[in-house]
């Protein structure tokens, strides 16, 4: 299901780019580009040059912007870079700063997408980071064609820290946020199955080198990462923020976050076939738990049951609750797997192979009656036995 209706209100990819004007306007479109019988321009979506294309013509249409993209590298989604960017002005509307913000972009990659878009959109000064020196190259490039040079400053970050080594020199730098597209996978082999099979073949093609997908730990630890170096520098980035991927890691991060009793905020980026969720935290005095993000629609969501037990005392402590846990989903034949375990909170994987809990209640009804006929069927046989 095309997700363009979730998409940011202000976003302008929600309607679809006009192919046959991009056509028109840039030959490098116009000989990828493909007309059917009833007039309609139309590209193959899955080939990666017709992608690179894509992108570089409509990042001069819509933002004047000459970007050159590596064969070997990422082609980067604009409606999902520019729904990341919105989100960005959306908090710093939140906490009232219009004026003299400065970003910092973890991995910018080749394209530095987000530093030129930040740029160009809304004059932020913005400092980009990347280990890879290939891509930093690349990027320094991308800047230098577009005469951005008095906005955006890009540092190759030589070490494994990724917040630390920005402050290790400088004890003034101050941003208003961070901003991160981490690499999703662990290894080539969970990127290739990180796929449901009940899920849709991708609209379009796939891009990337195993620098720009791969991470030891994937995205959960490599965020895991950036909060653990945010505690350590709580006023020197006043919101952190992160992309993330996979739902179920959002799900542990949120949990990181609450056990430690931090202030964040989450939200969807929506477009095409694709939701990915930015995850945004913050030492500051904001409640990034009050802000309302516009959307022109919701969408219905599956909330999970939650069941909160009574604050224990002494005499009743949260091992007493997991054991009599344990011995309801015994009774009802759910098998359970622990899966994280931190302060009160506790989280289960568990399966069940039939319906055992419907009717419970007609069930013990029923089994009541059968002790009592079994109770009084031998209370009979023993009067029997004594006569």
């Amino acid at each position: 299901m095309a997700l363009n209706k979730f998409m940011h209100p202000n976003n302008i990819y929600k309607t679809p780019p006009d192919f046959a004007k991009l056509a028109k306007t840039y030959k490098e479109f116009s000989d990828i580009a493909k007309m059917d019988v009833t007039g309609k321009v139309t590209i193959d979506f899955k080939d990666p040059q017709v992608l690179r294309i894509l992108t570089t013509c409509l990042l001069k249409s819509d933002f004047n912007l000459d970007v050159l993209i590596p064969e070997d590298r990422l082609v980067p989604t604009l409606p999902l870079r520019l729904n990341y960017i919105l989100w960005i002005e959306d908090l710093m509307n939140f906490i009232n700063k219009k004026e003299s913000i400065t970003g910092l972009d973890i991995g910018t990659g080749a394209c530095a997408i987000y530093p030129l878009l930040a740029a160009v959109k809304n004059k932020w000064m913005m400092v980009g980071t990347e280990t890879d020196e290939e891509s930093l190259l690349k990027a320094t490039e991308n800047v230098q064609r577009n005469n951005l040079q008095n906005l955006i400053t890009l540092k190759q970050n030589p070490t494994k820290s990724i917040v630390d080594f920005m402050f290790a020199d400088d004890n003034s730098q101050v941003f208003e946020f961070c901003m991160c597209n981490p690499p999703f996978y662990t290894n080539v082999q969970e990127l290739w199955e990180s796929r449901s099979p009940a899920r849709p073949e991708p609209k379009n093609g796939f891009t990337g080198s195993p620098h720009e997908l791969i991470t030891e730990g994937g995205e959960l630890q490599f965020c895991r990462k950036i909060i653990e170096e945010s505690k350590l520098y709580k006023d020197r980035i006043l919101i952190y923020t992160t992309m993330v991927g996979h739902k179920h890691n959002l799900k542990e991060l949120v949990l990181d976050l609450k056990a430690e009793a931090i202030k964040y905020t989450i939200t969807e980026f929506c477009q095409g076939r694709v939701t990915r969720w930015g995850l945004a935290w913050t030492y500051q005095d904001y409640e990034l738990s009050k802000i309302d993000m516009p959307k022109d629609k919701s969408r219905k969501k599956n909330l999970p049951i939650t069941i909160t037990l009574p604050k224990p005392d002494e005499s009743k402590t949260t091992t007493n609750s997991f054991d009599k846990m344990k011995a309801i989903l015994q009774e009802l034949k759910i098998t359970y797997r622990v899966i994280t375990k931190r302060n009160n909170e506790l989280r289960l994987n568990i399966t069940a192979t039939s319906n055992t809990w419907s009717n419970q209640r007609r069930k013990r009804r029923l089994q009541k009656q059968i002790e009592e006929q079994s109770k009084k069927a031998k209370c009979e046989d023993l009067f029997y036995a004594i006569d």
